[in-house]
């Protein structure tokens, strides 16, 4: 009807406590927006809300209580007027007289007539204490079917969600649609299956499709992954638990989710490692069924596994803008912001009535930096047959005047957009904007004037809203490299991205065979033998760790383990071979 409602987890407070947190709400009422909200909608300290409306006319947001350790709805019987009351959906112990400790909802409204609420939560529990089902953060289902009033699923466990096939589940990394009798839950796993769950009959039974088949189960961090068996780590590609889920009129599931790579290098300090340089989102759907790649390395490939699914469908990544080839700033080599993503992350999706689907997501954006780290700016992709085909990304945030505003350098943070799933003429987005990269929660900032990330402290943050015309000149041209007879000729490419390699494939195969590095894995001593003049080694995140003129053997017993790339010059060409340090 031309009306938004909008919220987000706020708090006035500029000290870590944050202890007035709550639902900020804001509501369009097809003229303008409200005053900006000073209060939260809530009684008590909450946040993580789920901002609905019902078919009744009824509105509510649900968060989780950390006062009070449950889940809250917070609701009017009429969108955009009327008092707010509380209620609480979290069922209590008959035993103990407490409620269940949940946390980090996803709410979502379905039904024939839109009075079906879905939602799900984490059980909060260690893995001694208030453990359910067996599983500690267990991923619970609840349903509703009279707007919230009565709740008559509570506490249930969807199918294969188990300790039989998982250690734990994971906050945020999950999201919530309905539509009508069509409910999905789809989980974005980083050392594990990532996977939708589904139902068809307004929550009643339930089926799961995995979309990246991890090639462990129930990987435990720190017990270490060798699929090749060569006494070297590996490197693994899956989701940077960011993602988002779609249906399309025919109640098929479009998901969405950010690709990084982790390396569990470490096996006494609890924790794995992810890659920063990592760049791109991946696409599922329905049509294309379970992902069946095989728990094993690919030919050609050592101590590296990814999912065929994941790389036959990168569909998009954070554009190079200064034309060098690569995407990197000023942070490549450390001190980038510290969301644990990719560079192209934090994905949201909508769909218009003819199948158009169109993704937003927050990029790295490598000519705007504030000497220190790069920002992050929101740009848009549009399918216009279904998710065939895409287009390539526009920044719709620039900050540099060429929107009509003020010339910023493009310098505001855009981060975690969020996209209303029905698109008509217009895309609507609300989003997070700041003026540094990086979040101070995160432990980003630093307090070290001079140090990578000064200046990150707690400030103020805006919640904008953006519209945009879907009328835009969309770019579907696929860049690559068009010269047949260069090294990396690309036979798809349809526009050319000024990156060929001059040289023909039978001059680098000849400077290539004369090139030989040894032993790979190496320990200690590396030997080079070759006609080369100079080398460079950069090691996974782009950072160049050595540089040495023509030299037989180099010791590089003093680097860390991992995969790293070496540039050798023959002939006024660079040769590049990888290597892993063990």
């Amino acid at each position: 009807d031309g009306t938004i409602s909008a919220a987000w987890t706020m708090s006035q407070e500029q000290i870590a406590a944050f202890s007035d947190r709550g639902t900020g709400y804001n509501f369009f009422d097809g003229t303008s927006w409200g005053a900006n909200p000073t209060n939260r909608l809530e009684a008590s300290r909450g946040g993580w809300p789920s901002i609905i409306a019902m078919g009744s006319g009824k509105e509510a947001s649900v968060t989780h209580n950390t006062d009070n350790s449950y889940i809250n709805m917070t609701h009017r019987s009429t969108v955009g007027t009327g008092t707010w009351t509380e209620q609480i959906i979290s069922p209590m112990n008959d035993s103990t007289g407490m409620y269940r400790d949940l946390t980090w909802n996803r709410t979502a409204v379905g039904g024939l007539n839109k009075e079906t609420l879905h939602m799900v939560g984490i059980a909060n529990a260690s893995d001694t204490v208030n453990v359910v089902y067996g599983i500690p953060n267990a991923l619970l289902y609840y349903r509703s079917q009279d707007e919230g009033v009565t709740w008559d699923i509570k506490d249930m466990q969807l199918p294969t969600l188990d300790s039989a096939n998982f250690n734990r589940f994971s906050g945020d990394s999950y999201t919530l649609t309905a539509q009508e009798e069509t409910v999905v839950l789809a989980y974005f796993n980083d050392w594990g299956d990532s996977f939708i769950v589904k139902s068809i009959d307004n929550g009643t039974t339930w089926n799961k499709t995995i979309f990246l088949d991890f090639p462990v189960d129930k990987y435990t961090i720190d017990s270490g992954l060798d699929l090749d068996n060569n006494d070297t780590l590996d490197n693994v590609y899956s989701t940077d638990n960011y993602g988002t889920v779609i249906l399309d009129p025919n109640g098929d599931a479009h998901v969405f989710y950010g690709i990084m790579m982790y390396l569990d290098d470490d096996l006494a300090d609890a924790s794995s490692s992810w890659f920063p340089g990592i760049n791109g989102i991946a696409y599922w759907n329905e049509s294309m069924g379970e992902d069946t790649t095989p728990p094993t390395i690919h030919v050609g490939d050592t101590s590296l596994w990814y999912s065929d699914m994941m790389n036959d469908h990168w569909i998009t990544e954070a554009p190079d803008l200064n034309g060098d080839c690569s995407v990197g700033g000023v942070d490549t080599a450390g001190g980038y912001a510290l969301y644990s993503n990719s560079r192209a992350s934090m994905p949201s999706a909508g769909i218009s009535a003819n199948g158009e689907i169109y993704l937003s997501f927050s990029g790295y954006t490598e000519t705007a930096d504030d000497g220190d780290q790069v920002y992050r700016h929101i740009y848009l992709i549009k399918s216009p047959d279904g998710g065939q085909t895409w287009s390539n990304p526009i920044d719709v945030t620039p900050h540099d005047g060429s929107n009509g505003g003020i010339d910023w350098d493009g310098r505001y943070e855009c981060v975690f957009g969020s996209m209303n799933p029905e698109v008509d003429d217009k895309i609507r987005i609300i989003y997070q904007l700041d003026y540094e990269p990086g979040l101070s929660v995160r432990g980003d900032g630093t307090q070290t004037s001079g140090e990578p990330g000064y200046g990150d402290q707690i400030e103020l943050n805006e919640i904008i809203y953006l519209e945009v015309d879907t009328a835009q000149a969309w770019d579907y041209c696929i860049y690559g490299c068009t010269d047949a007879v260069a090294g990396n000729y690309d036979p798809n490419a349809e526009c050319d991205n000024g990156c060929c390699d001059n040289a023909s494939p039978n001059v680098v195969s000849e400077e290539v065979s004369k090139l030989s590095i040894y032993p790979n894995p190496v320990k200690k001593i590396l030997t080079i033998d070759g006609d080369y003049t100079s080398a460079t080694i950069y090691d996974l995140f782009g950072k160049l760790v050595l540089t040495t003129n023509y030299q037989k053997t180099i010791d590089v017993a003093t680097l860390s383990n991992g995969i790293y790339f070496i540039k050798a010059t023959i002939n006024n060409r660079e040769i590049t071979k990888q290597v892993i340090f063990k």
